[in-house]
């Protein structure tokens, strides 16, 4: 039974932040304060989210073993190395139950139920984490052992503290010992955008007079349209998308503001979205303008909506959740199955980076003003070189045209040699 789950909270003044709460129980202090350095040293709150489900699985998995970690440092002992490598084989795998959020934001009530019934509704094997997430797991881990071994040795008698440190430390040292390495050298298989065709079946079939289209309900369809058509035309990221809000489209100017909101106390939405890139405008074509304000048409009609400034929202009027996106597309793969399993919102981020490249070749733009360009749109700074990661399609491409014609040139020495 699980009897800790990272749960979400919002103060008064908006603001975000995560507790470790045991089921039917209160937080765990030591978590608590834990986290509050990295709130003091204003990490985001999906951050500070992440590092609470990393110790809900740490705690999660010492009280299968039977360990109450606090009670076993008072005794002035460290954990074993076998509850050690627990830890590390727990970080390697997927855990969908370490968290739990209320659906309206409003209750910080756990109902151990819910929990109950998702895991018995989805019992399958264990799937593997990614290296980063692994090695990020493990890091926070051992981050807040050595914490909290600090942190109870200080009340411990000085030969008990001495060795309560000297044992902490050493264990530590060599439970880092299993964070893996993430290779920056592993290219094959990342993330890449869509081909022009695919790009072009996905607009065919998500149009809303589409036969194709998934969705049935009229709004729903104007409302998926507009949002694949913004993140196709603007390669804004998912957060900023549900983050934009009527304000920042410019009255009398085919242009949106993508702005920085951090903890906004208009914004109910528990698991708040946030733009992680500089504030900056984008200029729309007539023909997306005409797709958002179609659809700006039909939210009108919801009542609800009228009283919350976010763009997106469901069919109920509440500002739409990162899930519905990622629901969204994963409908979306289902409807088109010869599209890429790794079809999601960021995809489209990727894809028009591509399409960036593409267009600034036509125009035979110099490399320094096309990056400039580029992280001017993206809302990157004006030196960074993160546009490699989005470019990985187009960058093969090109380099594959290149090798062809070496080859060629091979070619045509090999023919003078019969």
């Amino acid at each position: 039974m699980t009897k800790f789950v990272a749960q979400r909270i919002t103060f008064r003044n908006g603001e975000r932040h995560s507790l470790l709460q045991r089921v039917n129980g209160l937080p765990v202090q030591e978590v608590t304060l834990f986290l509050g350095k990295y709130r003091n040293k204003g990490r985001a709150a999906n951050t500070i989210h992440f590092v609470c489900c990393c110790l809900a699985l740490l705690y999660r998995e010492l009280d299968a073993a039977g360990v109450n970690l606090l009670e076993r440092l008072l005794s002035g002992q460290f954990l074993t190395a076998p509850e050690l490598d627990r830890l590390v084989s727990a970080a390697r795998y997927r855990s969908e139950d370490l968290e739990i959020e209320s659906p309206d934001g409003k209750s910080n009530v756990i109902d151990i139920r819910r929990i109950s019934i998702r895991k018995s509704q989805k019992q399958v094997e264990r799937q593997p984490v990614d290296a980063q997430t692994c090695a990020s797991r493990l890091r926070y881990m051992a981050d807040y052992l050595s914490f909290i071994s600090g942190y109870v040795a200080a009340s411990l008698p000085h030969g008990d503290r001495r060795d309560l440190e000297a044992e902490s430390t050493r264990a530590i040292t060599m439970f880092r010992t299993h964070i893996p390495e993430v290779s920056r050298r592993a290219k094959l298989g990342a993330r890449v955008g869509l081909s022009i065709e695919e790009q072009n079946r996905v607009l065919a079939v998500v149009h809303p007079n589409s036969p194709d289209n998934p969705w049935v309900r009229g709004f729903v369809r104007r409302r998926n349209w507009l949002i694949v058509v913004l993140l196709l035309a603007s390669g804004m990221r998912r957060g900023e998308l549900l983050g934009l809000q009527i304000g920042d489209i410019h009255p009398n100017q085919p242009k949106l503001n993508i702005l920085r909101r951090a903890d906004a106390s208009e914004d109910r939405r528990l698991r708040q979205p946030n733009t992680k890139t500089y504030d900056r405008t984008v200029e729309l074509s007539p023909s997306v303008m005409r797709a958002l304000q179609a659809y700006l048409k039909e939210r009108r009609g919801i009542k609800a909506a009228r009283s919350i400034p976010q763009i997106i929202v469901s069919e109920d009027g509440n500002a739409l959740s990162m899930q519905a996106v990622d629901k969204l597309f994963k409908e979306l793969r289902a409807a088109i199955p010869e599209l890429p399993m790794t079809l999601t919102s960021h995809v489209m981020r990727h894809t028009w980076n591509e399409r960036f490249s593409e267009q600034a070749e036509a125009m035979n733009l110099p490399e320094v003003a096309e990056q400039r360009a580029r992280n001017s749109q993206q809302g990157w700074s004006d030196n960074s070189k993160i546009a490699a990661t989005y470019t990985r399609r187009y960058t093969d491409r090109k380099g594959r045209e290149l090798a062809l014609r070496l080859q060629e040139e091979l070619d045509d020495k090999l023919r003078d040699d019969k």
